[in-house]
């Protein structure tokens, strides 16, 4: 990665992400400069984001090469995650290309409107359990940018190329068998019709919203007039217009319960006849810390055909939450993705891969190191380090690693600014908004009482 991803500045560039990965907590930007990873002064450090470059192109061919097998428990398939996030950027009136971005927080109203910049973040999921994510993309999207599903499209038309073709052709076991197709897992803003029309080499599970309303398809032409594209109406929140489901499979979860996984084939949504997908309802009988039974669960396969073993789909999904979530909560609250202070977007896109390679960077020495827990932690296996116990003990395992960075040379001081110059006040661009602005009914005339 040092020597073909990193462009300008690659030395500070890389120093930088050992300091992201040695740090404890959240820390400001000079503060890594601090750090014993980062040998340069601290002017290096915005400099370095402010004028590096990084090559995504190669960073995606790097880490295709780098992910770990599909495991068993899996399903023998690669389990991906799409899901949005935001940069809160409320008070950065100097910064451009901000849109108004939701916020959850714990208040009321639970979702915040602010303005920030929004990314996108492709992970895989590398184990069954844990919170392990491996990003392969981040991507922001910015105000002239498409749809959230246009996005996900280029995102993983960015990284399947460069998936390894698996091992050659043995001539006495036969032709080798293809590469198991990733599966994608996606939340509910995410559009089935646009991935199916995209024809990735990938297999989809977007959730449905609850009450969605698709099409079966037509019955046969009657002879005469316009034929119809829709047949009759299937509606998720109504049990009445569901039918029998062509497949059910019934299974065991520890945490769950009984889980009941039911699919109906070739249905299709309105402007979308033409892309037909599989619907999937997935019934657990409890969630953990939760008093009432949970709602169905309703996905939309889009792809290739159905796994044997229909249990997998409810077990591809769940693994979203840990993966997806967690990772960038990790990437937030620990490794402080979003508590540094950047003004240029770009130098917002090159600090997000930093961050993510911090997290692809603890994946690889998590055999290398012991678990060094605090006195209320729990004891774990070395095959079973989170992310967090890792970073505690990367310091001593960078002084054994070393750097491939070329040592700094000193230099004199900046000439500063030229007699006169005066650069004036920042720009303040405008927040832009995604869409038209939402207008509010006007009140009508209260009548008079009689």
């Amino acid at each position: 990665m040092y020597a073909t991803a990193l462009g300008y500045r690659k030395d500070s560039l890389f120093e930088l992400l050992d300091a992201i990965s040695a740090g404890v907590g959240p820390l400001p930007l000079v503060r890594h400069s601090l750090t014993p990873a980062f040998r340069r002064r601290w002017p290096s450090v915005p400099d370095a984001l402010a004028a590096g470059t990084l090559q995504p192109a190669r960073l995606h061919a790097l880490l295709a090469a780098l992910l770990p097998p599909p495991h068993p428990r899996l399903g023998g398939r690669p389990v991906w995650a799409i899901d949005a996030t935001i940069w809160p950027r409320p008070q950065a009136r100097t910064s451009p290309a901000r849109t108004y971005g939701r916020r959850t927080l714990a208040a009321t109203p639970e979702h915040v409107i602010v303005p920030s910049w929004e990314y996108q973040w492709l992970v895989a999921s590398p184990d069954p359990t844990g919170s392990w994510a491996l990003p392969l993309d981040v991507r922001r999207r910015a105000p002239d940018a498409a749809t959230p599903t246009a996005t996900a499209i280029a995102q993983l038309q960015a990284i399947v190329p460069h998936l390894p073709a698996g091992p050659g052709p043995d001539p006495s076991l036969g032709p080798a068998p293809a590469p198991a197709r990733p599966v994608v897992t996606l939340d509910s803003s995410y559009s089935p019709v646009d991935l199916g029309r995209a024809q990735l080499p990938v297999d989809c599970l977007v959730r449905l919203p609850t009450r969605r309303r698709l099409y079966r398809a037509p019955g046969p032409y009657a002879g005469r007039g316009r034929r119809r594209r829709h047949g009759p109406v299937f509606r998720c929140h109504d049990a009445a217009t569901h039918g029998a489901p062509d497949h059910t499979a019934t299974g065991e979860d520890l945490t769950h319960g009984p889980v009941t996984v039911a699919v109906w084939t070739a249905l299709h949504a309105q402007g979308g006849h033409d892309v037909p997908f599989t619907v999937v309802r997935i019934t657990v009988s409890r969630l953990p810390r939760r008093d009432r039974p949970p709602a169905p669960l309703w996905l939309a396969w889009v792809g290739g055909p159905l796994p044997d073993d229909l249990q997998l789909l409810w077990t591809w999904y769940r693994r979203r939450f840990p993966t997806a979530e967690h990772g960038i909560r990790f990437a937030k609250h620990d490794l402080g993705w979003t508590s540094v202070r950047l003004i240029d977007p770009s130098a917002a896109d090159r600090w997000s891969w930093l961050v993510a390679l911090a997290l692809w960077q603890l994946w690889l020495a998590r055999g290398l190191v012991a678990d060094q827990r605090l006195p209320w932690d729990r004891p774990l296996p070395p095959d079973r380090l989170t992310p967090g116990r890792v970073r505690r003990v990367w310091t001593s395992l960078f002084a054994q690693l070393g750097t491939p960075t070329r040592a700094p040379r000193p230099r004199g001081k900046a000439p500063g600014r030229r007699p006169g110059q005066c650069p004036g006040p920042h720009p303040r661009p405008p927040v832009v908004r995604r869409g038209p602005a939402p207008t509010r009914p006007r009140p009508g005339k209260r009548k008079r009482a009689a």
